[in-house]
């Protein structure tokens, strides 16, 4: 189990050992403040997988830039969803068939 070794400040709240620390506030720990019940001192977070190189769930659709945001992941996504698009569609367009088809926002 991941625990930290020492006390944290994030956003203004403090986290030290024993503290139950929320996924999200978890994921802007830097990997020296925790240990865990198999550590061998090395700083490493056990178990931790980094959200920037996981793809995105199934239900979720890909990021608009950035890492996972290339037009494999927009094409998987609007197949998906049923959405159809021309063979020949750019990124964008695909972008804009599932804002058309309602399965993603319109960026503003």
């Amino acid at each position: 189990m991941r625990r930290l070794n020492t006390f944290v400040h994030v956003d203004g709240v403090a986290y030290g050992p024993g503290s139950d620390v929320p996924p999200e506030v978890a994921e802007k720990i830097g990997a020296h403040a925790w240990e865990s019940d198999d550590d061998q001192g090395d700083g490493a977070q056990v178990g931790f997988e980094d959200p920037a190189t996981q793809p995105p769930p199934d239900d979720e659709p890909p990021t608009r830039s950035g890492r996972g945001s290339g037009i494999d992941a927009w094409r998987k996504f609007a197949e998906e969803n049923g959405v159809e698009y021309d063979t020949h569609a750019s990124r964008d367009e695909i972008i804009a068939a599932c804002e058309a088809a309602g399965v993603v926002e319109r960026e503003e």
